[in-house]
């Protein structure tokens, strides 16, 4: 491996990783809190709710991993380029065709979620107490993919080109509207009827509402810079689509092919019983809360990788990716500190089952260690290689260790051997540990580099 310089941290990489982390993290923030709320408050008024809810989620995960990860994240390793090579008309016709593909699969999964809950949910759990809690969950939901889609894609793009701040202000409205209607409809305040699961999709349906109308009006009257107008979106180009056939779509079948795996894995935790999925509810929140520094360094570097590329400054773009190994890897050091200096009193704050309270405890051990490789992984995989236009590598590093590994592996040890949980969750998430082992060797080789603006 190349010798790690740091002679990149100047003025000019902390005002502009700072200027996309800071927000980004932040975003990432009130975004947990909005989840954390449903999550909190349905686990006091029960596990089977919890269970429900959570369960139902998975199916919203798989639509914004899709949509804004895929879809989206791919448009942004053009956006990020083109930005930095100053052409604005061309970042116009990639944001009208990620649109278009956008209220494709927004239909597609509100489709599914809508008409066909109940068949959805029984591939997940085979406790029928579960299902019908999410049933009633998940098509109340469905109504707010219609719009959530389009946020999702306008808040991934827009970062690319380091506007941020509207999301953070967009996501803090979302925040107080969800918390506010949560303890109102789910506990039955100021003469409205208790509603229960059926309150918490209310109150977040309304929240993806407002988040809509904010950040659309945004765009529309007073985003400066690109200055997208409702003409721009029929704009046509070959060019783009051509180009997003090349870069983009990898990362488009690397989020399908990681989305469905994220759907098998809660499929094995779902059949090995109830007391596993309410657990890993509750794993998972400390799993996002971390994960929040993890995803914004991720997209700040992609950002500044992508832009200083289409800026033509290679060997900046290649110092810059050698050293964030390294500060990935202590970010990693600093997530897991947070979840063992937490996840004790986190975990009991819930009204549990003792099989559920210790499950989470096991689970909550276990993802602390998993950070120190995911962060290392993620923000090298996520950031630099598609930031650089390697989205192709990482497609076949996501496929290879999710699908041929961690999975099968992980569905024989739980649903097979019947092994214990911590150890099942420890298969499952052995990705990470095998990806750690491929960034370690692509980054540093600097054959990563593509530059798509050429």
């Amino acid at each position: 491996m190349r010798s790690v310089s740091f002679v990149f941290l100047d003025r000019e990489f902390l005002r502009k990783f700072g200027a996309i982390a800071l927000p980004v993290a932040l975003m990432s923030l009130i975004n947990f809190g909005v989840k954390a709320v449903d999550t909190l408050m349905l686990g006091l008024v029960g596990e089977i709710q919890l269970s429900g809810a959570a369960i139902s989620n998975q199916f919203s995960m798989v639509f914004m991993i899709i949509g804004g990860a895929g879809v989206a994240g791919g448009c942004g390793v053009l956006t990020a380029q083109y930005w930095g090579a100053g052409d604005k008309e061309r970042v116009r016709e990639i944001l009208a065709f990620m649109y278009r593909v956008t209220a494709v699969l927004t239909l597609f999964f509100a489709a599914i979620a809508f008409f066909a809950p109940q068949y959805l949910l029984g591939i997940m759990t085979n406790d029928p107490e579960v299902i019908s809690e999410g049933v009633i969950y998940l098509r109340i939901m469905s109504v707010g993919y219609l719009v959530w889609g389009f946020t999702n894609a306008s808040t991934f793009v827009l970062r690319s080109v380091g506007v941020v701040k509207i999301s953070v202000v967009m996501l803090s409205i979302s925040l107080v509207i969800s918390a506010s209607l949560n303890y109102v409809l789910i506990f039955g305040h100021f003469g409205f009827p208790a509603m229960g699961i059926a309150g918490a999709a209310t109150a977040t349906v309304i929240a993806r509402f407002v988040e809509f109308t904010v950040i659309t009006v945004y765009i529309l009257k007073f985003e400066k810079n690109l200055a997208l107008r409702i003409r721009h979106l029929a704009s046509k180009s070959k060019g783009v689509a051509k180009s997003f056939m090349k870069y983009s779509f990898p990362v488009v079948i690397n989020e399908v092919f990681w989305a469905s795996g994220f759907f098998i894995l809660m499929i094995i935790i779902g059949n090995i019983g109830r007391e596993f999925v309410a657990a890993n509810a509750i794993a998972n929140l400390l799993l996002q809360f971390t994960g929040m520094i993890v995803f914004s360094f991720a997209s700040a570097t992609a950002v500044v990788i992508g832009n200083t590329i289409g800026e033509g400054r290679y060997d900046r773009a290649k110092q810059i990716a050698n050293g964030m190994l390294v500060i990935s890897f202590l970010t990693g050091l600093l997530c897991f500190a947070i979840i063992q200096a937490v996840r004790v009193p986190f975990v009991n704050f819930y009204e549990l089952s003792e099989a559920s309270r210790t499950y989470a405890l096991q689970l909550t051990n276990v993802i602390s260690v998993n950070m120190i490789f995911m962060s290392t992984a993620i923000v090298s995989l996520m950031g630099t290689l598609r930031g650089g236009g390697d989205a192709k590598f990482v497609m076949i590093t996501d496929i290879i260790f999710m699908w041929i590994i961690s999975i099968p592996l992980g569905a024989f040890a739980g649903l097979v051997l019947g092994w214990p949980v911590w150890i099942v969750a420890i298969i499952l998430r052995s990705e990470d540990y095998f990806k750690t082992i491929a960034v370690l060797w692509r980054v540093p080789s600097g054959k990563w580099l593509k530059d798509v603006t050429k």
